[in-house]
């Protein structure tokens, strides 16, 4: 009778050990460069590792930190990496945590997949006059949110643009993470972003309306 007592109590013992564990394990391949991914907040983008997950034969961006990895530029990685919830996150910080548990292979190879095929194109709308002359900024409407999206300032310059004050413009631009070549492939800070001209969709010589004082 206490055999067939424990033996009840088994499954229920177990399912105590598993409640609210939610963390798992995959597998990531890191490519060799890094693409783009955008904040949580505002507009603006970050370099981010291209990933592909357990075997899947798409890449993807992300911006996650993987505790206990050191990237190198030219050196393609694959990882075990075990998947922790956070709970209750600040709204502008990560709901996951990362960690490397083992490295399971890393060779030099070739960029796989381009970086620019993973990077949104951005339609904005540039204001008639800079947010800071000091900082090279300009006021951008982000489009993604409609027309009368709040103006924002943007404190990178847009490879490509020839900027007049006095007009308004629309302007596709895509975001790029460039390596400053003078630094050593495993500096992850030499790492930036950098924004270029798609296409101007319209330029208007007019005063934009509503912006901050």
């Amino acid at each position: 009778m206490k055999r067939l007592f424990l033996f009840l109590l088994l499954p229920f013992a177990l399912g105590a050990c598993d409640n609210g564990d939610e963390s798992r394990t995959e597998i990531w391949t890191i490519a060799p460069e890094k693409g783009v991914a955008g904040i949580a907040q505002g507009f603006g983008h970050v370099p981010a590792y291209i990933v592909r997950k357990d075997g899947n034969t798409a890449w993807e961006t992300t911006a996650a930190r993987i505790e206990g990895f050191a990237f190198e530029r030219g050196i393609q990685t694959t990882l075990r990496v075990r998947i922790e919830p956070i709970a209750n996150p600040p709204a502008d910080a990560p709901d996951k945590r990362y960690t490397m548990e083992e490295q399971l292979s890393r060779t030099a190879a070739e960029m796989p997949v381009d970086p620019l095929t993973l990077s949104p194109e951005c339609e904005v709308l540039v204001a008639s006059e800079r947010a800071d002359a000091q900082i090279a900024a300009y006021w951008i409407r982000d489009l993604r949110y409609g027309e009368d999206a709040p103006w924002q300032a943007f404190p990178w310059e847009i490879e490509g643009f020839g900027f007049t004050p006095g007009y308004e413009y629309r302007l596709r631009i895509q975001p790029a993470a460039v390596f400053d070549e003078s630094a050593s492939a495993d500096d992850e800070d030499a790492w930036q972003v950098k924004y270029r001209l798609k296409e101007t969709l319209s330029d208007e010589e007019k005063a934009s309306e509503g912006l901050p004082e």
